[in-house]
């Protein structure tokens, strides 16, 4: 890639954001999985 391309800032934006938007998803995915584990498990300790 050339870094002395008038547009390069776009593109380095892009890949940014979307580093950013992957990190979020993934961050929502553990967290989503964690709070439905500990749901689950709650669910479980009532029903006995």
């Amino acid at each position: 890639m050339d870094f002395a391309a008038a547009h390069v800032s776009f593109v380095i934006g892009a890949y940014a954001l979307s580093a950013i938007a992957l990190v979020g998803l993934t961050i929502q995915v553990i967290t989503r999985d964690r709070a439905l584990k500990a749901e689950l498990r709650r669910l479980e300790e009532h029903r006995r």
